[in-house]
């Protein structure tokens, strides 16, 4: 199985009491932080954080890639003026899926567009067609789901054939980034494997699937573990930022689910399952092998590649973007923060409104809440009315989701799962923490927040050597972080529940 860092490394071995600059970017917003090791514990410092989210034009959605470069270099510069000339290494990860393109000069050819883009509506159709569902997933042990890079080259080539006829290099947004850092052509595996063409098992491309589309393949970059070693920054990067020269980017787990999971504090000898909540619920597990299995296929969980030769086998699932949607709507006639959705949740009766967080009406929506009572009323149900109870019903719902899924895992595994490990930014949801823990009947442990750039973090030391391998590291995270643990109560309401749940998921199959 590969190690962390196997394989070439661009540049000469960091330092291990180097600086960790660590660039989290997400969905919703990107983050930079300084960290570093002391006294067997990790220690963070948040010192940037700036608004991300989609750029619509019409009908099309975009990220704006020359700004998220030019808050990353916001983000260096405020490094700069607290490290001074100390070395450091530098970590990118991104959310996945989403890729730009590089000519041969090494330009950007055309804005990155959004995965919620509607291009890809009703793509699978006709990818199947050409190579089978059962087919696709033996080769890359990739879900399906319209989101997957696959599905957007697809699109993409009905629209614009002629992107990939001249493009050289395909670059997701870590990768991107790090490009621009310093110059360096190459994907992280585990960014690469959000795409579907990649092979889990051989941690290599899969160009023939692109091939039996009629796509082009010639444009797939180098691919490097976490802990590889990028090497320095351009002298323009650096000069611009005001670094030392003792600054060398590496390459850690790009994709963020892969990161937080690396940080997942997982207790010895138990079956846990993980729930890395934010945007998306991404629950699975993490195994040493594909599950390549009809079983994984028809529950349409994912195989994408982790730290240390690890596969990450989780399913992906609507998150707290319902929450974000509704916010952002209710927030144009009233003040709402986070914790004000929470409050009038919390003041709701439990299970009074259920659906499907999983709808696709959900995906792409311009008025969540009018949304999520549209999916009521079709139906001929009650549905929920203001901020308290959509908001209660969304929790409860993403609760009895997250339920649905595991038992879908614990069918797929080795036995039950005996606990829940719920990391990333849903942490602060304690409502959903517990509505998780009532509806699956385990115990969920809730932490870290920012297991990402724990995560993150902890490939950084692995280049630099500071530690030996993930176990020790998450041995760290342990150390670093007070861990809350929600019990399950009120389980009779939450069985009857969640057999309500399922039958309105199997409605909707």
């Amino acid at each position: 199985m590969p190690k962390p860092g196997a394989g070439k490394a661009y540049g000469s071995s960091p330092s291990a009491s180097a600086k960790l600059i660590v660039f989290d970017l997400g969905n919703a917003s990107g983050r930079v932080s300084l960290g570093s090791l002391e006294d067997e514990r990790l220690r963070t410092e948040e010192i940037y954080r700036f608004v991300n989210g989609p750029s619509r034009l019409g009908q099309r959605w975009y990220w704006d890639v020359l700004r998220l470069h030019a808050e990353v270099m916001e983000g260096l510069r405020r490094a700069a003026t607290i490290l001074g000339e100390a070395p450091a290494t530098i970590g990118i990860d991104s959310w996945g899926v989403d890729y730009a393109y590089l000519d041969a000069s090494g330009a950007v050819m055309a804005p990155m567009r959004h995965m919620r883009d509607p291009r890809t509506d009703g793509v699978y159709e006709a990818i199947h067609r050409r190579l089978s569902r059962g087919e696709l997933y033996r080769r890359t042990g990739a879900m399906t789901i319209q989101i997957n890079t696959l599905a957007q080259l697809y699109a993409e080539r009905r629209e614009q054939p002629w992107l990939q006829k001249a493009a050289a290099t395909l670059l997701f947004t870590s990768d991107l980034i790090n490009y621009f850092l310093t110059g360096l052509r190459v994907s992280d595996v585990t960014i690469a494997s959000t795409s579907q063409f990649l092979d889990p098992a051989r941690r290599a491309w899969r160009p023939d699937v692109l091939s039996d589309l009629g796509l082009a393949s010639h444009f797939l970059p180098p691919l490097v573990e976490p802990g590889t070693v990028l090497g320095p920054l351009l002298p323009e990067v650096r000069s611009a930022a005001g670094l030392g020269a003792g600054v060398q980017a590496v390459a850690v787990a790009g994709h963020d689910t892969a990161a937080a999971v690396a940080a997942t504090p997982f207790a010895p000898g138990r079956r846990a399952a993980f729930i890395s909540a934010g945007t998306w619920s991404l629950l699975g597990r993490e195994i040493i092998a594909p599950d390549l299995s009809d079983a994984s296929l028809d529950s349409n969980f994912t195989n994408e590649c982790g730290v240390g030769g690890a596969i990450v086998h989780h399913k992906i699932l609507c998150g707290l973007w319902l929450v974000q949607e509704c916010r952002r709507i209710w927030s144009k006639t009233a003040a709402l923060d986070y914790a004000d959705l929470d409050r009038a949740a919390n003041a709701q009766p439990p299970l009074a409104f259920v659906f499907d967080p999983d709808d696709p009406r959900f995906l792409t929506p311009s008025d969540m809440p009018a949304a999520i009572v549209s999916w009521f009323r079709d139906r001929g149900l009650p549905a929920p009315e203001g901020v308290g109870p959509i908001a209660r019903a969304i929790y409860d719902s993403l609760a009895l989701n997250h339920r649905h899924a595991l038992d879908d895992l614990a069918r797929l595994g080795e036995g039950a799962i005996e606990e829940i490990n719920l990391v990333g930014g849903g942490v602060q949801a304690a409502l959903l923490a517990q509505a998780t823990s009532d509806a699956a009947g385990l115990p969920v442990l809730a932490g870290p927040q920012e297991a990402t750039v724990a995560g993150n973090m902890l490939c950084q030391l692995l280049a630099a050597g500071a530690i030996a391998d993930l176990e020790e590291g998450r041995a760290m995270i342990r150390r670093s972080n007070e861990l809350a643990t929600y019990r399950p109560r009120e389980r009779s309401a939450w069985e009857t529940a969640s057999v309500v749940f399922r039958s309105l998921k199997a409605a909707s199959r």
